[in-house]
């Protein structure tokens, strides 16, 4: 098998020949022969687990008579975020050079509470990459109100989480400055009395948060490019050993 360095590399060749494939159209053969040679590396190397999330991630189910390549796009950062991820693994040592498909699995992930603002499509791609990394993302506005009012209704779905995000994209301007929306500044205050250090901030470039995080550190982010956020979320629940 491969040594830890070697599959590094191989890794991060896929992920840098993912990006012109952007430009071609994904019935082409660079698209196929791509997905395929990723495909049985991840099988052969890391285990059938690995190779199921990579497909998984590609999959575009039938949506009519419209133009599929943006689609087709967005799929395939999914699946680069895999392979990121997949990379991470193997720096930290999770690798011996034996796969194995019957790894134990943990009986319930860990779990991360995620304040927010505006931006559907941000978000989506930020649970997407929890989710891949293993961990559940848990936002209250998709969770049942069951009569409560929003703070109590906060606090109610922090229960059992592991640890926050802030996830704080532009969404109202006041006056000359832009900053987040009301989601993520109400939450905030909460979040850092419920979780205190366990708070992850990522704040959008340009985004004013205001004196609620001041001392507290952030990654910025734009929205085309939420790798630096990724990042961060990998480092920070590896700290506090969520993951």
């Amino acid at each position: 098998m491969p040594s830890r360095q070697e599959v590094i590399e191989k890794l991060q060749g896929f992920i840098d020949a993912s990006e012109p494939l952007k430009t071609q159209h994904h019935t082409s053969l660079e698209w196929a022969l791509w997905k395929d040679e990723v495909h049985m590396y991840l099988r052969r190397v890391l285990g059938q687990q690995a190779a199921a999330d990579f497909h998984n991630k590609l999959i575009v189910p039938f949506i009519g008579p419209v133009d599929l390549q943006p689609y087709y796009v967005r799929a395939l950062d999914a699946a680069v975020t895999c392979l990121h991820i997949e990379k991470a693994r193997v720096e930290r040592g999770e690798y011996d050079g034996a796969p194995s498909d019957d790894a134990p699995q943990r009986s319930a992930p860990p779990s991360v509470f995620i304040a927010h603002s505006g931006e559907p499509n941000a978000l989506h791609r930020l649970t997407r990459f929890l989710e891949a990394l293993g961990v559940k993302p848990v936002i209250a506005e998709w969770l049942p109100f069951r009569g409560r009012q929003v703070p109590d209704h906060a606090r109610s779905s922090m229960d059992g989480c592991d640890a926050a995000i802030v996830f704080a994209t532009v969404s109202d301007a006041v006056g000359q400055r832009q900053q987040p929306g009301p989601g993520a500044l109400i939450e905030t205050g909460i979040l850092q009395e419920r979780f205190g250090d366990r708070v992850i901030y990522l704040v959008e470039k340009g985004a004013h948060f205001g004196p609620m995080a001041d001392g507290f550190a952030h990654e910025s982010f734009t929205r085309n490019c939420l790798e630096k956020a990724f990042h961060r979320i990998v480092v920070e629940l590896r700290a506090h050993k969520v993951i």
